[in-house]
């Protein structure tokens, strides 16, 4: 039997929450434990790398304005770190598929699918809401 039969969640199920069955979450993993340390991984960085150059501008002097691009590196490290705590690759939500072994596969069942897309929605949002306020930070650092 493949990964895809055994991973498949029926549909009576989609409405308990694995934690909390009173909650109505579900959480369906479209990604395997190593692609999510990839996702942990690249969103660590990429803040890494956000909070030197944020560290060089507030250093050289630089206008607050040449801060705001910073935005988008807090998106990209806010949803990697997301994407690792809802094992939830926004990607591949997009193209239908799941990856959790060595092999992309596509998603066949609808119910798993529009949950899949309704976690992969809600990593954007909680990306987008945790990045703005970093960006607030790094504009309110005074310029030396």
């Amino acid at each position: 039997m493949s990964n895809t039969a055994q991973t498949l969640v029926p549909k009576s199920e989609l409405t308990q929450s694995v934690g909390n069955p009173q909650s109505g979450d579900v959480c369906i993993p479209n990604i395997s434990t190593a692609e999510r340390r990839k996702r942990l991984a690249f969103g660590a960085m990429t803040f890494a790398v956000s909070l030197v150059i944020l560290a060089a501008l507030v250093a050289s002097g630089a206008s607050r304005w040449w801060r705001l691009p910073l935005f988008f590196l807090f998106m990209g490290a806010t949803s990697g770190f997301f994407q690792w705590r809802d094992k939830t690759c926004v990607g591949l939500t997009a193209k239908q598929s799941r990856k959790l072994g060595d092999h992309m596969e596509k998603i066949e069942n609808t119910a798993e699918l529009a949950q899949v897309r309704r976690q992969a929605r809600k990593v954007q949002i909680e990306a987008l809401l945790a990045a703005v306020p970093l960006l607030l930070i790094a504009l309110l650092l005074p310029v030396l």
